[in-house]
């Protein structure tokens, strides 16, 4: 954990990282706080913070857009893998 915050690296794949000015990967410090982080609060930093155009394409509401079930699979995977690493990812269940 960083001094200042969780890092974790971030990839989008499969068209979805044109919503994040064509960037792939990206490396990010998540602020500490008194609230564990869970995929709800991670999906909300990211669309305020990292988000470049189109929020209607990333999320509607409070969930990803569900694309089609092999992205929306993928993603499912790459997070679930993603909040197994982190440690204060606790309430990974709780959305």
């Amino acid at each position: 954990m960083a001094e200042n915050g969780l890092k974790i690296s971030v990839h989008f794949s499969g068209g979805a990282e044109l919503l994040f000015n064509k960037v792939k990967e990206h490396e990010v410090v998540l602020p500490n706080n008194a609230n564990p982080w869970n995929i709800k609060r991670l999906l909300v930093w990211i669309r305020d913070n990292l988000l470049k155009e189109r929020p209607e394409l990333f999320m509607q509401g409070e969930s990803v857009v569900n694309w089609n079930m092999k992205y929306k699979k993928m993603t499912a995977l790459c997070l679930s893998q993603l909040f197994m690493e982190g440690s204060r990812f606790k309430e990974f269940g709780k959305m």
